[in-house]
């Protein structure tokens, strides 16, 4: 495959699941849909999932219908849509407490461009999206699992969790000068656009914290923010956000008022390189350091105390097959931040025939004292998974975790927790 198919590839495919699916033989109207963010945001999903597929698409061939209007109504009017469905099951050898859960995200994911100025490279984008986060007839959503469940500073199944009903998006967004600057404000996925590498989205790639988001960090929820970013060369890249840091994304009023009224704020500021634009994500090299004030309730008393921290990423995707990757955080363990230290190292491959995706990674992380308690050691995990396209729309992933050490549990010295996560996208 030539660079010029290479570079049309992943434009089009612009950091999706966990690899590009490599198709540059057959175009799609999601191609046009902008993307500023990372593999997990809105734009980022749409076009991934609906582009052409590598194989067969059993799901697209049960209902022509379906996607040939969402491809006209792309086409005539730039409003892109779909409907995702996720769920996960997981099972631990050991616990403290539970060991197993059962759980699903359903999302509707929107993106409308009502701004294309072709001359000046530039589009303004309304992005929506929904979810339901909920459990399946265990105790436990799978996200807590791990701490509550097993006695482990970490969680196993990320995004996986029972907030039942919330908004994750409902922003703008503008993009000028072919990409080279764009900036969002409303209603914002705080990790759709900080610390990215190819294999960050848990719903597609891997699940457990440590090897998607930085644990180290003291994310916000999703919240009301403002945030921007530029190409200041043809490498190098800076991103800024300030967020809601007391966000509730069932409670996206609340969050509107509280950036504007409470003044306590997640920022983050991150520079980084990459061989080329079209490759931002998957070529890659940064740096962030992020702040999180200290949080009051409603009596003015510390909810949550400030926190700081950094945070160091490389990966490069080569041979269009390999993805290996390090990354690094370190943290005063404020913030509601899981972990005052992590080192992670892993492996993607990615089969562009079948579109079949595996990974493995292995960290050690230090449990934050102000999360937790003092004086606990470090933590290791493990994780593989094969994610098997049974077609385009139809995903079923194994996923092995194993967990030494596990900090919260007095009883166990490892904990093996054996899952299954399955996709349907339309």
């Amino acid at each position: 495959m030539n660079k010029n198919n290479i570079a049309a590839v992943f434009t089009a495919a612009l950091l999706s699941s966990t690899f590009a699916h490599i198709h540059a033989e057959e175009v799609s109207s999601y191609d046009g849909v902008p993307v500023f963010g990372g593999p997990n945001s809105t734009g980022a999903e749409l076009k991934e999932e609906n582009a052409p597929a590598p194989t067969g698409d059993l799901i697209k061939d049960a209902m022509p219908g379906w996607f040939a209007t969402k491809d006209k109504v792309m086409k005539d009017h730039g409003l892109a849509y779909g409907i995702n469905y996720s769920t996960a099951y997981q099972s631990a050898n050991n616990s403290s407490g539970e060991d197993n859960a059962w759980g699903g995200i359903f999302q509707l994911p929107v993106s409308w461009t009502v701004l294309r100025n072709k001359d000046k490279g530039s589009t303004g984008t309304f992005v929506f999206k929904v979810e339901n986060r909920h459990k399946i007839s265990t105790d436990l959503a799978p996200q807590d699992l791990g701490i509550q469940g097993i006695g482990a500073a970490s969680i196993t199944a990320t995004q996986f969790g029972d907030k039942g009903w919330i908004l994750t998006n409902l922003y703008w967004q503008h993009k000028m000068d072919d990409g080279k600057f764009a900036y969002v404000v409303g209603q914002i996925d705080n990790t759709d656009f900080m610390d990215m590498y190819g294999a960050i989205n848990p719903q597609t790639a891997f699940m457990n914290l440590n090897f998607s988001t930085n644990p180290s960090i003291g994310l916000a929820d999703q919240g009301f923010g403002i945030g921007g970013g530029a190409f200041l060369s043809n490498n190098i890249y800076l991103v800024g956000m300030v967020v809601d840091a007391r966000a509730d994304p069932a409670k996206p009023i609340d969050s509107v008022k509280n950036f504007f009224n409470e003044n306590e704020y997640f920022k983050h500021v991150e520079i980084g390189y990459t061989t080329s634009k079209d490759r931002s994500y998957l070529d890659n090299i940064h740096f962030v350091y992020w702040e999180s004030d200290r949080q009051t309730n409603s009596a003015g008393a510390t909810s949550e105390a400030a926190g700081t921290g950094w945070t160091f990423s490389a990966a490069h995707f080569f041979q269009d097959k390999y993805l290996p990757f390090i990354r690094y955080g370190k943290s005063d363990g404020g913030g509601g931040a899981l972990d005052e230290e992590l080192l992670s190292i892993g492996l993607g491959i990615y089969d562009g025939e079948s579109g079949d995706g595996f990974g493995v990674g292995l960290s050690k992380s230090t449990p934050s004292e102000l999360t937790f308690a003092p004086g606990l050691k470090d933590q290791y995990t493990g994780e593989i998974f094969y994610r098997y396209m049974l077609s385009k729309h139809f995903a079923i992933t194994p996923d092995v975790q194993y967990i030494k050490d596990p900090v919260l549990n007095s009883v166990d010295s490892s904990v093996w927790v054996v899952g299954v996560r399955v996709r349907l996208t339309i």
